[in-house]
């Protein structure tokens, strides 16, 4: 396409797109534990993996890997909604998140994204709260935690 690039320029520009590609499939990281959280300082993506000292530089890699804008908080807020309701719908999972956001933020968000996180984590989360069975919450605090969650969420957007 761009036949006066230099060698180097060339040779990154397929090693960004090979990242890309890397960081697409699957569309979420798969490298989890069995409650579903993500690796602490090393690429949530399996065929990536690669290790980082510090939590920002983690992120830098992220934004500049996956191939899509980068959403803050995707995980955190899903994880979020499916626990608050682990029988959520998952049109009503959907709809929970993107609410977290504002708009500029919720269109960067496919709706296949977050169909993948609802396949992939609610069993986890809904296998991990069987086996902690030991302490329910009484509606009383299921809807205290919620109006908490969703005060904390109307913060974010004021702060972004």
């Amino acid at each position: 396409i761009f036949p006066d690039l230099t060698p180097r320029t060339k040779e990154r520009l397929m090693q960004e797109k090979q990242m890309k590609s890397l960081h697409s499939d699957p569309p979420l990281p798969d490298d989890i534990d069995e409650y579903g959280n993500l690796p602490r300082l090393r690429c949530g993506w399996k065929k990536c993996g690669k290790e980082f000292k510090t939590k920002e530089a983690l992120m830098a890699h992220v934004r500049a890997c996956i191939p899509h804008p980068f959403v803050a908080r995707f995980h955190l807020n899903c994880r979020n909604v499916l626990e608050q309701n682990l029988e959520v719908t998952v049109d009503e999972f959907v709809q929970k998140v993107l609410d977290c956001y504002e708009e500029k933020d919720a269109k960067h968000i496919e709706r296949k994204e977050l169909v993948a996180y609802y396949n992939k984590f609610q069993p986890l989360f809904k296998e991990h709260d069987k086996q902690k069975d030991s302490h329910k919450m009484s509606s009383t605090q299921k809807e205290i935690a919620e109006i908490l969650f969703n005060f904390r969420i109307e913060s974010q957007k004021k702060l972004a």
